[in-house]
């Protein structure tokens, strides 16, 4: 089976924190696979402008950025799409999961066990609001599957304790939508001292924390679908997948801006 991939545009962000170099002007993207068969498949779902954890940010998100204007673009609206993969559960990756409330959502289990190793901090990175009442539409993954023919989705972990790359056969090869894979935040974090966060938390972030009924609500979920218990695998590193040979492209590569995989 061969597909089609279709970058989907979908603005961008900037994040500002005192004490950090600034996160600034970058892009973010969604993928649209079209099969042979006419299957239409999701990779990720983008940024809601109403969350964006930071002391100081903006957005450039015109109406055709969000993904059901750019699905429609296409010819094609969210309802026809019945697949999601979700690379991982960071909030520049959940934003739109809303706009498809009638498919399945295709994750590493790891994803979830990795919430509850967060420190503290590492909740500003995840919205659980986006997605909390889409739980029992996830389909939860262990390891590397072959999801459709001609269509894997390969665990890193790494990024997060979940994170997995999607690799898709086209008519020039095969190509790997790699998420966030290459990227690791952890010094950049580091950088902002304990008070730092502290007079974040208390202040103008306090709304990116999780309220305290949330994690209960997951933990539930997990002992339900029997996934509870420590992440299952180590993460395999980024050079690892890039010495494959194969092309990649990341949910916020600025070679993306032409519009085009090539």
């Amino acid at each position: 089976m061969q597909y089609q991939v279709h970058t989907l545009f979908n603005g961008i962000f900037n994040i500002l924190f005192k004490s950090v170099p600034p996160i600034a002007n970058i892009p973010c993207f969604a993928f649209l696979l079209t099969a042979e068969n006419g299957e239409l498949i999701l990779v990720d779902t983008g940024f809601n402008p109403e969350f964006i954890p930071g002391l100081h940010t903006s957005f450039e998100q015109g109406p055709e950025h969000k993904l059901p204007a750019a699905i429609a673009s296409l010819g094609y609206q969210p309802g026809d799409i019945d697949t999601v993969i979700m690379t991982h559960l960071h909030w520049d990756h959940t934003g739109g999961m809303q706009d498809f409330s009638s498919a399945r959502f295709y994750i590493q289990a790891d994803e979830f066990r990795g919430l509850f190793q967060l420190n503290p901090n590492e909740e500003t990175y995840f919205n659980p609001n986006h997605w909390l009442d889409l739980l029992p539409q996830f389909e939860l993954v262990e390891g590397d599957i072959e999801l459709r023919p001609g269509l894997k989705l390969i665990r890193t972990g790494g990024h997060t304790k979940g994170h997995q790359i999607v690799e898709v056969n086209t008519a020039d090869g095969p190509i790997l939508l790699a998420g966030d894979a290459p990227f690791n935040y952890d010094l950049l974090w580091k950088m902002i001292p304990a008070e730092g966060w502290k007079l974040y938390r208390e202040g103008p972030g306090s709304r990116f924390y999780w309220d305290e009924s949330i994690a209960p609500i997951i933990a539930a979920w997990m002992d339900e679908k029997q996934i509870s218990g420590p992440v299952r695998n180590d993460a395999v590193p980024w050079k690892d997948f890039k010495g494959m040979g194969k092309r990649f492209y990341t949910i916020h590569d600025p070679r993306l801006l032409q519009n085009k995989i090539s």
